[in-house]
Formats: C-alpha cells, structure tokens, sequence
C-alpha cells in the first residue's frame, strides 16, 4: 500500500468521525430545544347570577267585628349576588277606586290604610305610622316588615321604615300599593350575602268595624325579589 492510499484512507476516516460528532450534536441541540420550551394558560369563569325566591302564607280566616285579625307571608330569598337583593310589593285589586281586601265585584270592601311610599333610603323615614294614627279609627288593612322574625336583621328590615321592634305604639304600618305601584319594602345591599336561605316576615293587620258587610273578602297580592 502506497504512502498516498494510507492518508487518504485515514483521512476519509476521520472525515466521517467528524460528521458523525457535528450530526449527534446539533441532534442533541434540537433535543434540549423542545424540552425547554413552554406555553402559559390562564383559565377563566364568570359566575351569572341566581336568585330564588318562595313565599308561603297564613290567612285571617274569620274576623269578628272589633277584634284585630293578624296575618303573615313569609319571603324566602336564595341567591348569589354579592350586590344584595330587594323586594317589592303590589295589591292586584287596589286602583284608584278600589280596595284591596274586597267581595267579589268590589261590592264590600275594607278601608286600605294610606298606601305606602318609602324613604329615598331604607335610613330614611317613609310614611309608614304606628298603630294608634291607623286611618279610619284603625278600621283598616294594613301591613309591616317584621324584625324577630328576619334573618337578616336591620339590613332588610329597615327600622327607619317599619320601626325598631315589633311591639305595639313603635312597630309601623302602612297600606298596600295599587297594582301600578311596585313599592319596595326591604333592601339589602352590598355585603347582605350569604349561602344560606334569607328569610324575612310580613305582617298584615285587619280589623273590622260593626258595620263591616259579611261575607268572602280576598286581596291577591304580588311579591318581586330582585337582584341588585
């Protein structure tokens, strides 16, 4: 083997060594490469708002002249707004002429008490008057926010409104709106929510005069929760 044939073998040798190493190289760069890179994901939600609300009610049954007659509907409120909710509340029959409480063809009717209008805020006064300034020698139906039974306390209840117990001469009441008039009766606001029910009571107030016609009286009402 000539001098010449022996370095060129040699060199075609290391020729390909050296492809070889610059080949695994840029391999193993291209590896490192991929497991080194990374994409950032940020998940997102928006909660829409629930609010259920129930209301279950007692009756009057029958009323004797002279004896005050008491009622309840109790409002349960569940929702999730953080913002709070309010309440509103109409008398289907009461109009301009009529009643609420009425016979059939308003034929009979009691005397509503003055129909109630709010404080510009629940720390405001509305126009709502203790028991003995009821109109009509009290011969009237009326209603109020009770505080025992509220699960919300004052936020809801208002004492500004309603008055700061429910005992008699500071507990206020006042007359259903007509059905034309949604008038809110309680508001709670910011920071009023919780996971639990919010329950809160409304008392009505019926008495009947001597001369008060027998007969079946009914006053439907309408209730709206609304969330903030």
């Amino acid at each position: 083997m000539s001098l010449y044939t022996f370095f060129s073998r040699k060199s075609l040798a290391r020729d390909i060594v050296t492809s070889f190493v610059v080949t695994a190289t840029l391999f193993s760069s291209i590896i490192y490469a991929v497991q080194v890179n990374a994409a950032a994901v940020t998940l997102t939600a928006t909660v829409s708002t629930s609010l259920t609300f129930t209301t279950s009610s007692s009756q009057f049954g029958t009323v004797t002249p002279g004896t005050i007659a008491w009622a309840t509907t109790t409002l349960d409120v569940l929702t999730n707004d953080t913002a709070g909710w309010f309440v509103t509340l109409s008398g289907d029959n009461k109009t301009s002429v009529n009643n609420n409480l009425q016979t059939v063809g308003n034929a009979a009717s009691f005397t509503d008490q003055t129909e109630w209008v709010p404080g510009a805020a629940t720390t405001t006064t509305g126009n709502a008057v203790v028991r003995a300034s009821l109109v009509n020698s009290g011969n009237v139906l009326a209603f109020r926010v009770m505080t025992a039974s509220s699960s919300n306390g004052t936020v809801f209840t208002a004492p500004s409104w309603w008055g700061t117990t429910d005992a008699d001469g500071t507990a206020r009441f006042a007359g259903i709106s007509s059905s034309t008039v949604q008038r809110q009766i309680g508001y709670a606001g910011t920071g009023s929510y919780s996971a639990s029910n919010h329950i809160n009571t409304v008392q009505y107030y019926l008495l009947a005069s001597a001369s008060q016609p027998t007969g079946s009286y009914s006053a439907p009402l309408t209730y709206t929760a609304t969330g903030n």
